[in-house]
């Protein structure tokens, strides 16, 4: 998964749907479903620019059987949501390189801008 890492940001998506549908085949979303404010707060994620790349970095985001606030959503090159699975909060640690307590208080931030 270190090499996965490279390609996904905890940054604020900022690049228009057009942009980002010409650029990528698909996106990985990671979304945190915050009891605080009765929200989703989109944690990050990845664009991936083809198909094979795209559906091997899904096939390597490991499920959690159990409850967890935390989903991963596959996304077309439009931002449609596919399909999700349900992910721990270590996941997506690993994936977006930070803690998990960082990234849900850079989420909270980004949403009370909006």
């Amino acid at each position: 998964m270190s090499e996965d890492r490279a390609n996904y940001s905890h940054a604020a998506p900022d690049a228009s749907k057009a942009a980002a549908a010409q650029a990528c085949a698909g996106f990985i979303q990671l979304v945190f479903f915050d009891d605080r404010s009765n929200e989703a707060l989109i944690l990050g994620g990845a664009g991936f620019l083809t198909s094979d790349e795209w559906e091997a970095a899904w096939a390597a985001v490991p499920g959690f059987n159990g409850h967890s606030a935390f989903m991963a959503d596959k996304m077309d090159a439009n931002r449609d949501i596919l399909t999700d699975r349900t992910v721990s909060a270590e996941t997506c640690t690993k994936l977006l390189g930070a803690p998990i307590d960082v990234l849900i208080n850079r989420a909270r931030k980004r949403e009370r801008k909006n």
